[in-house]
């Protein structure tokens, strides 16, 4: 037969290996290899599977694979000898564009001169084979690697390159994820790699690993944790930080495209209960958390975005929150979207007033641990600092699940487009809120620190398909702008809101323009629609049931639409308007309002300094069981300029009681060449007809 042609048999190889042939044919590490021939120059594994050419008694050569034992070649890997000079011939003698497999059998091969190991060339190491290069020593890895999970390299020289672009594991710098060896400099050592070859994945398999310090990550890496991967903190500081101590970096050009993904962050606070934040992003871009458990944070935050743009959480849990002793931490977002400051961020800058922009957060889960001394988080997603003139904008919060928080599940403080949409919110303080900073605040200070006073408020808020139930604070929706800074152009759509605080109103707005609340469906609420110097507002298609109070009340705004809402069993007004200028109210149903006490309250109530309405088209019945309401509608004589007409309403009272000298039950008629007539009636049923214009 030809030698080109001869074959080596599975047992024979196997046979050469012993017991280390068998653990790596079991991991597949000899895949495609099994059935081929093998080359070498000396004796050793190939020269027992193949035996010796008689002529030059040599071991077999074969052009199909090439694979060398480095130790046929002189190399030793006793730890002590210089392995240099052996595997940088072999190497060398390979030839340019050769592709090989360099077998290394169980050892430490010392490495005393710089070496480098080229991309043509495979890796190939036994269980406990290691290369171990000597102090101030580079070693650059340009080729694949197969190798099982236990330590390949070693020693205190420099290890970089390509790897082939493999995936590298940290099992191969020593990491044993045992729960009790110290992993932190293996896992930061691998993670180092980025810095130097452009980008590594790294593949963390199950185990739980000890960290005794925060690790750095750097761009161009891809962290991938095996499901049941722990990574266990043993220290009082973060888990990572994207970047250096103490570097300046510029906008989002700091470190970033990095992936982050799978396995469980335990911030083990039983043991180390200092404040922290699990992840630290700062001036980073195109950023991916996606698919890892964050459990028990204290104090802090489980992720801290920072001065970032192109960011995204997704199908993530946070779990498990510790407050402050003094309970000051009461607050806190598990997702924290903030501006680049001194105050929050103290780890690098430049503290230049960069906004985030760009954020998703998506599928997620935030609610408890059930650690012994740990709540569910404060706050999901949210911030509760700003900076003067700048704007975190382009937020998406959407279809998460926020699970009895303690305070607000979404907390948008002074950001701008923003899409909040399909979130489930159980038992929670509040719901979403839209708030402003407080005048002369550190909110209102510029990215220099110098206090601007003036608040500046959100705008383009989309809050929408959310599911509220259960508050136990505050209401389920509220928008806050600040004395004459109106939080602007606020949609509340299609939300579904049910058991709000006791005292709480379901859906509030103060200082808002440009707001449209249309298709909410709420129920046993107090109140169910407020809202307070706010204009430019319509309130539509709304259907609100069992509020203890009133189901609709505006005060203090202009140019306001109150239209299509149905209003059933609700203790005191259907709608309540009082100091308004500029509003419609038209084909409304109220049912069965005022049920709280008989004959007090109406079914719309004008109360006081409302001009210039439209009160048209609505219905009003009366309760069949129960307490009426008093009047259909009601205008109190401080009213001007009211017209109301094609209402079909009652009251145990009467129908309608009209005190305002200025206002009438009236309608409009034209007359074919264009001038307008108004047509009312007085007590004795008689028509007055008066030309208008």
């Amino acid at each position: 037969m030809d030698q080109d042609q001869e074959h080596i048999s599975r047992r024979k190889l196997l046979v050469a290996f012993g017991a280390a042939g068998v653990a790596l044919a079991s991991q597949s590490l000899l895949a495609g290899s099994l059935n081929g021939s093998a080359s070498a120059q000396s004796s050793g594994v190939s020269e027992h599977v193949y035996g010796k050419d008689e002529k030059t008694n040599k071991p077999k050569p074969s052009v199909r694979i090439h694979w060398y034992n480095v130790t046929d070649y002189g190399a030793v890997g006793d730890g002590v000898a210089d392995d240099f000079a052996s595997l940088n011939q072999l190497i060398g003698g390979l030839g340019a564009g050769a592709n090989a497999t360099l077998y290394f059998p169980q050892g430490t091969y010392r490495i005393g001169a710089n070496l480098t190991f080229p991309r043509t060339v495979r890796l190939l190491f036994d269980q406990g084979a290691m290369l171990a290069p000597a102090s101030g020593i580079a070693l650059t890895v340009d080729a694949s690697i197969e190798a099982a999970m236990t330590q390949i390299f070693a020693g205190e020289g420099s290890i970089a390159g390509s790897f082939g672009a493999s995936d590298l594991y940290p099992q191969w710098w020593g990491a044993k994820g045992d729960g009790s060896a110290d992993d932190t400099t293996a896992l930061q050592r691998v993670l180092n790699l980025s810095k130097t070859n452009g980008g590594v994945t790294v593949v963390v398999p199950k185990g739980v690993y000890k960290l005794t310090r925060m690790l750095l990550i750097y761009r161009n890496t891809r962290l991938s944790l095996n499901h049941n991967a722990v990574l266990k903190r043993h220290h009082n500081d973060s888990f990572f930080l994207n970047g250096d101590y103490g570097a300046q970096y510029d906008r989002y050009e700091g470190h970033g495209n990095i992936v982050m993904e799978g396995g469980t962050l335990d911030g083990n606070i039983v043991q180390y209960p200092d404040a922290f934040n699990g992840i630290n992003i700062g001036h980073a871009s195109n950023v991916k958390i996606r698919d890892m458990t964050i459990k028990d944070i204290s104090w802090a935050h489980a992720i801290e975005i920072d001065a970032s743009s192109g960011v995204l959480v997704q199908n993530c849990k946070f779990l498990g929150y510790k407050n402050a002793a003094d309970g000051s931490r009461y607050f806190s977002e598990a997702i924290q979207i903030d501006a680049m400051t001194k105050l929050g961020f103290t780890a690098f800058g430049k503290y230049d007033g960069t906004p985030s922009r760009n954020i998703t957060v998506r599928d997620c889960y935030f609610g408890a641990s059930g650690t012994e001394g740990t709540t569910a988080w404060p706050a999901g997603v949210g911030t509760h600092g700003a900076i003067h003139d700048a704007w975190a904008h382009d937020i998406r919060i959407v279809n998460n699940t926020f699970d009895r928080l303690t305070y607000w599940a979404v907390r948008l403080f002074k950001w701008n487009d923003c899409l909040v949409q399909g979130n489930t919110m159980l038992g929670c303080g509040g719901g979403i809120t839209v708030s402003t900073p407080a005048p002369n605040s550190e909110s209102t200070k510029d990215k220099d620190g110098i206090q601007r006073g003036t608040p500046q408020a959100g705008s383009r808020m989309n809050l929408s398909d959310n599911v509220i139930v259960g508050t136990t604070q505050f209401a389920a929706i509220s928008c806050y702008g600040a004395d004459q800074v109106y939080a602007q152009e606020i949609a509340i759509t299609n939300n579904i809101v049910r058991d709000v605080a006791e005292s709480k109103t379901a859906i509030t707005t103060s200082w808002c323009r440009h707001v449209q609340m249309e298709g909410n469906i709420v129920s046993n609420v107090r109140r169910g629609i407020y809202t307070e110097n706010t204009m430019d507002c319509r309130v539509a298609g709304n259907r609100i049931e069992n509020a203890l109070t009133d189901s609709i009340w505006l005060s203090k705004g202009s140019n306001l639409s109150v239209h299509g809402n149905t209003m059933k069993r609700c203790g005191s007004y259907g709608i309540l308007l009082n100091e308004i200028t500029a509003v419609t109210v038209d084909h409304n149903i109220a049912d069965s309002v005022g049920i709280g006490e008989a004959n007090r309250y109406d079914g719309i109530m004008l109360s006081s300094k409302v001009e210039n309405g439209s009160i048209h088209s609505n219905t009003v019945r009366k309760a069949v069981n129960g307490n009426p309401n008093r009047y259909g509608i009601q205008i109190t004589a401080s009213c001007k300029n009211i017209d109301t007409f094609n209402n079909i309403v009652e009251g145990a009272s009467g129908h309608y009681r009209n005190s305002s000298t200025t206002s009438s039950d009236s309608y409009c008629l034209y007359s074919p060449n264009g001038s307008c007539y108004k047509v009312t009636v007085d007590d004795a049923g008689v028509l007055t007809t008066r030309k208008i214009q």
